[in-house]
């Protein structure tokens, strides 16, 4: 592979990285709204700030390594919609089997971030790049056994203290 043909396989691959941040954000944020209990509701919130690092050391990297700063308007709105349609509409609290749904939809978002990651440090040869995803694996590997033992403390007590509706 030429020089071009990796920055241009690493720039989509950063889109598409980009683009699974700003669906966990928005779905990480929805999560910590519809939870009341508060060491939930302050790990959503982590998962939050992380994701939303994650996304501005992306951007970073897109712009050094395309040469022009990244606009994510659209893809954004996208990823907002996706993120919502996966909640109940209605103004119930969620019941359990609800709430683990969505938690295993969270795990796998991070098992697609994970293997996105792995797979593109090996694909490029951009040491930023490279280095950027190998961080990156370490950091969605351990969002999801953080929402791998959510699921498994739900599963085993039957309950998530307090559900509140989404705002």
């Amino acid at each position: 592979m030429n020089n071009t043909d990796d920055q241009n396989n690493i720039l989509e691959i950063l889109k598409e990285a980009i683009s699974i941040e700003i669906y966990g954000k928005e779905y990480y944020l929805i999560f910590s709204e519809l939870v009341e209990e508060e060491n939930a509701k302050s790990i959503f919130k982590r998962l939050v700030g992380d994701e939303g690092n994650h996304r501005v050391i992306l951007e970073k990297e897109y712009r050094k390594v395309s040469g022009k700063s990244f606009e994510a308007g659209v893809m954004d709105e996208k990823n907002r919609e996706k993120a919502r349609h996966v909640f109940p509409e209605s103004l119930e609290p969620m019941t359990i089997t609800e709430t683990q749904e969505a938690l295993k939809i969270g795990i796998r978002t991070e098992e697609r971030s994970i293997e996105l990651y792995s797979n593109s440090a090996q694909k490029t040869d951009i040491i930023s790049s490279k280095d950027l995803f190998f961080k990156l694996v370490n950091f969605e590997k351990g969002h999801k056994e953080i929402l791998e033992a959510a699921l498994y403390y739900l599963g085993q007590e039957g309950f998530w203290h307090g559900y509140s509706p989404p705002r």
